[in-house]
């Protein structure tokens, strides 16, 4: 029960955090759809792309930073901490020069990398990928403070500096584009969220009683060596990552630029599963690394098991309403010309996304327990199959098969998972075909009726009103059915202390304020 209310707590600071993502995803598309035409918007996504690669290596290094703090301080062991904070601080610092000379290039090259970018726009689109590249360069050491906090489970600072660069960034760039300026200076808007973020951390640094930890003298060798050693393995998972999602709309864009909008629009209907089930399985990582320092295999076996249940649970909770009603979400929110050509990406890839998905629990424990080095295969093999399939597919079928490359790509990487990676994760041991049967199996099947009963009924041509009535009520099956069966009698009772004991504090601290 502790372990479920710390989870609970710091999922909801992730989701605060991440939650401002999310809302800024769906704030932001219907606007700038709207005032900018389909090749400006398609550029301007894809420069926003090629920079979150950058970012993608700063969420790498926070859970790394966020792994080695949670490690330490189960050790009780301030001198490690010291050593392993600055030696990683230092490393991030040649990282973000090596990275600032890469962006420097792609700016440089951008043209001759994306052809088919309006000439009008090139000269600004290559200044918005500098601006928005080196910014996220530049905040990039920042990234070991943050990782601190994680570590520490003071997930509500990096909720807190998250939203406020988020939230500058975005508001200033739809303003911006509300206001026709040019690409350059959208980008100076998300550069300013970016700088605020990083200055918020150091901000919340000095109110941590850790002086001394981060200093030259503390970098040493043995540390740098343990940190770059635990690094690959998920440096090379991320670029895993890049080649599952980061690479589609840079395919699409070269293969078939006139549906990059449109497919933009159906990767970020899908990314809006990842949100909510990050910010909840991400708070593992700290309590499973405490855990792993007992070095008992059976009990993160049952961890495995128990958190993929759950996970699962959640994952189909959120996605059924989203597939029930993503056509008429679509034409709600970016008009009916882009719900008619994103509309099947977006359904293949919201699908991928849950595949993915089901397998993020056992890749979050396996990488607390210092596992990744086993798990290495199964993002590293669906990258490959990725790419190699969704370059067919781009061929074949244009942006439409590189969704469906997302998709053969997604199974690639669960079934190396089961078949390569975990028998070879031995800090786990659990059954395989439990996790697969209980796991992930029988919490779909919980959903399934509602969900095939109401798509059924929805075929037919009915109002709005009447199709958000249906899915209210599959939702609200699923979630009855689910509670009931796939719980069991003590897994209920938690759960329902656990909603108590939250509403409980709500009310007490309303009453408090009133």
């Amino acid at each position: 029960m502790p372990a479920l209310a710390s989870i609970a707590k710091n999922s909801v600071a992730n989701l605060s955090r991440m939650g401002t993502s999310w809302l800024l995803a769906l704030f932001l598309p219907p606007l700038l759809v709207r005032v900018l035409d389909k090749p400006v918007y398609a550029t301007w996504v894809l420069i926003l792309q090629v920079g979150a690669y950058v970012g993608l290596i700063d969420a790498s290094i926070q859970s790394v930073v966020g792994r080695f703090v949670a490690r330490a301080e189960g050790l009780d062991d301030s001198r490690y901490m010291g050593r392993m904070l600055s030696s990683a601080a230092a490393l991030m610092l040649f990282a973000s020069l090596s990275a600032a000379i890469l962006i420097v290039l792609g700016s440089w090259q951008l043209e001759h990398l994306f052809p088919n970018i309006p000439a009008s726009i090139s000269s600004d689109a290559r200044q918005a990928l500098l601006i928005v590249g080196l910014s996220l360069v530049f905040s990039l050491p920042f990234s070991t403070l943050a990782g601190t906090f994680f570590g520490l489970q003071k997930n509500e600072v990096n909720a807190l500096a998250g939203s406020l660069g988020k939230i500058v960034g975005a508001v200033g760039a739809a303003w911006a584009a509300y206001h026709h300026q040019r690409l350059y200076i959208m980008a100076a808007w998300i550069a300013l969220g970016n700088l605020l973020q990083a200055a918020a951390y150091v901000w919340a640094w000095s109110f941590l009683k850790m002086k001394g930890v981060l200093r030259w003298a503390n970098v040493d060798k043995a540390a740098v060596k343990e940190f770059v050693t635990f690094c690959y393995a998920v440096i090379a998972t991320q670029i895993g990552s890049i080649l599952i999602t980061g690479i589609d709309l840079p395919i699409v864009a070269a293969f078939d630029f006139h549906s990059a909008a449109y497919y933009a629009v159906a990767a970020t209907v899908s990314n809006m599963l990842i949100v909510p089930q990050g910010a909840i399985v991400g708070t593992l990582i700290p309590i499973a690394s405490g855990m792993s320092a007992i070095q008992d295999p059976i009990r993160m076996g049952e961890a495995v098991l128990r958190t993929t249940r759950y996970a699962t649970a959640l994952l189909c909770i959120l996605a059924l309403p989203l597939l029930l009603g993503i056509h008429s979400f679509l034409t709600l929110w970016v008009g009916p010309d882009y719900a008619r050509h994103a509309l099947l990406s977006a359904v293949i890839l919201i699908i991928a996304q849950f595949v993915r998905l089901t397998l993020m629990p056992y890749a979050s424990i396996g990488f607390a327990a210092g596992q990744q080095h086993q798990m290495l295969i199964s993002p590293l093999g669906e990258g490959v199959a990725n790419l190699g399939c969704s370059l067919i597919g781009a061929q074949l079928f244009g942006a439409v098969g590189v969704a469906l490359g997302t998709l053969l790509g997604a199974f690639v990487g669960v079934a190396l998972h089961f078949i390569v990676s975990m028998p070879r994760t031995d800090a786990m041991q659990f059954s395989r075909r439990r996790l697969l049967t209980n796991g992930i199996i029988a919490p779909v099947l919980c959903c399934l009726p509602s969900a095939a009963l109401v798509g059924v009924l929805m075929r037919q041509e009915m109002h709005l009103a009447t199709k958000c009535i249906l899915i209210s009520g599959a939702e609200i099956s699923a979630i009855l059915i689910t509670y009931k069966v796939n719980f069991n009698h003590l897994e209920r009772k938690e759960l329902t202390d656990l909603v108590i004991r939250a509403v409980g504090r709500w009310s007490k601290r309303a009453r408090a304020v009133a």
